[in-house]
């Protein structure tokens, strides 16, 4: 069976250690959740300058995955589904980028505020099933369609915005098959009955979960185990359900394949219709309201506000610890976090070590990021030099001016001469031959 990943929340901003910035782009914040095949982080991505998802794992976990990126993954610009968006290596772990989707899943959502009156249930029911229409054109198979793996935009109260995300085992209709003999992918009570006896993966298999989907969201948690419902068990589950959207669900868990609906369109055009803006609730009129899940972040932390100058020097924690989730915050509280994200150190020549990422600095505006060292103009002491010498012009200017002033303001006092008298002077002073006496002289 697949590995789940299950929601975790660590003490706010605990195990305060410096982790690197991964493959030279996502600055990890704090840590999400963590499952089997790895970790997923609140990131910081300095080549979009948006928060993100970053999912950490083994290279050797991660076959399926890896080839969903290359192949699709940023085509999937879809607003009902959540995809991997970027990608990078370092060393044996990958780090896998997608958006941000932090108000909490449908499983959450259910487990800690009850089942959803029909409405919200027909809702979310429908977004998933254009989200599946999307990847099932493009030839995907999810695979792992789940409660766990519906997830909200933080909207509150406003209509709801949901997206399916984990395509850890999606498989291309094309691709030859990926499973081992005797192997079955995707999680227990969601999986179609004819996937137990090795059926090849088939846009039906993710409407049968579709369908289980809405079971949960209309009864919150039941008891779900492998195979088809029983009748008993099913009536039991749409007790109090509408019949056109009991007749839906019906048909998308129907134990035959060849009964089931084959096309997400073709759902979609059966189900109820709820207007835009519809007022939706829990069952027990409660209004749906998806706030944030996630810790505020803090001032210091990257993509909260950005800094001016590039973060000290911390001793970064490995790789392996980041993956396995036994770090819950990815900077150090009080220091500021990448802008840009690091750079290449330089080149590598056959034989030598990899590359290592070191971190870049802000463009400053005011000062110099160092004693001696280059400033917001790259200049670095000439430009303190000139600053200094322009400072002593200055204040010499001021001193002999001021001494000028009350030299003046002497002779004045001690020969208070008029204007018109001074001036009679200096014109007769100019008047008269080199070497005369002035006019005014004793014989």
């Amino acid at each position: 069976m697949a590995p789940s990943i299950t929601l975790y929340r660590p003490p706010p901003y605990a195990g305060r250690i410096m982790a690197d910035v991964l493959v030279g782009r996502f600055a990890l914040i704090d840590l999400i959740a963590k499952g089997g095949s790895g970790s997923v982080w609140r990131a910081w991505d300095s080549k979009t300058k948006e928060l993100c998802a970053a999912k950490v794992l083994r290279q050797r976990d991660s076959a399926d995955l890896m080839r969903f990126v290359r192949e699709k993954g940023v085509s999937f610009d879809h607003p009902h589904l959540l995809t991997p968006y970027g990608w990078g290596a370092e060393d044996e772990h990958v780090v896998i980028a997608m958006p941000l989707a932090s108000g909490g899943t449908l499983e959450s959502v259910v487990k800690t505020r009850g089942k959803l009156a029909e409405p919200a249930a027909v809702v979310i029911l429908d977004q998933l099933l254009d989200g599946l229409a999307h990847v099932h054109a493009e030839g995907w198979i999810h695979r792992d369609v789940k409660p766990a793996n519906i997830m909200f935009e933080p909207r509150g109260r406003a209509f709801p915005v949901s997206r399916l995300a984990d395509f850890g085992i999606a498989v291309h209709e094309s691709d030859v098959r990926f499973t081992h003999v005797g192997m079955v992918n995707g999680t227990p009570g969601y999986m179609a009955p004819e996937l137990f006896a090795m059926a090849e993966p088939a846009p039906s298999h993710d409407l049968y979960a579709a369908g289980v989907v809405a079971l949960v969201a209309l009864n919150g948690k039941i008891a779900l185990h492998d195979g088809a419902f029983r009748p008993d068990e099913l009536s039991q589950h749409l007790r109090g359900v509408t019949p056109k959207l009991s007749a839906v669900i019906r048909k998308l868990v129907a134990p035959q394949p060849e009964d089931r609906y084959q096309s997400a369109e073709e759902v979609r055009r059966d189900l109820p219709r709820v207007p835009q803006g519809y007022p939706l609730t829990h069952a027990d009129g409660a209004p749906l309201d998806f706030q944030d899940t996630l810790d505020p972040l803090p001032p210091d932390a990257p993509g909260a506000e950005r800094p001016e100058r590039p973060a000290p020097q911390v001793a970064s924690a490995s790789m392996e610890a980041i993956r396995a989730g036994q770090v819950q915050q990815g900077y150090t509280a009080g220091s500021p976090s990448p802008h840009t994200g690091p750079q290449w150190a330089g080149q590598t020549t056959p034989g030598s070590p990899p590359p290592q990422y070191t971190p870049s600095t802000y463009p400053v505006t005011t000062t110099q990021s160092g004693p001696g060292g280059p400033g917001p103009g790259g200049g670095g002491r000439g430009s303190s030099g000139t600053l200094i010498a322009v400072g002593l012009g200055i204040g010499a200017a001021v001193v002999l001016g001021a001494i000028v002033a009350i030299v003046l303001v002497i002779v004045f006092n001690q020969n208070p001469a008029s204007a018109s008298d001074l001036g009679a002077t200096l014109t007769a002073l100019e008047a008269a031959p080199p070497g005369a006496p002035p006019a005014d002289a004793a014989p």
